[in-house]
């Protein structure tokens, strides 16, 4: 193998190398996009059920006390 061919060969080597590279960065970029969203999504979701456990647990206290009362008025 002459140096021209080496060189060719190299050549023809690094460009296909930089193709897939390119296209694996391509592929990165859109997961990393669509991560980001579903990232976005979910801290969404959470602050919502975050919202939720603190409204059940304020109807939980409610029920205690209607439960608490309702006692009282039976034992009287």
């Amino acid at each position: 193998m002459t140096i021209d061919e080496r060189l060719e060969f190299l050549v023809k080597s690094t460009e296909s190398l930089h193709d897939s590279i390119e296209r694996l960065y391509a592929v990165v970029s859109r997961q990393s996009e669509q991560i980001d969203r579903q990232s976005e999504q979910i801290d969404k979701h959470t602050r919502q059920l975050e919202m939720d456990a603190q409204n059940i647990r304020s109807l939980a206290n409610i029920a205690t006390a209607h439960e608490s009362r309702l006692d009282d008025l039976e034992d009287k």
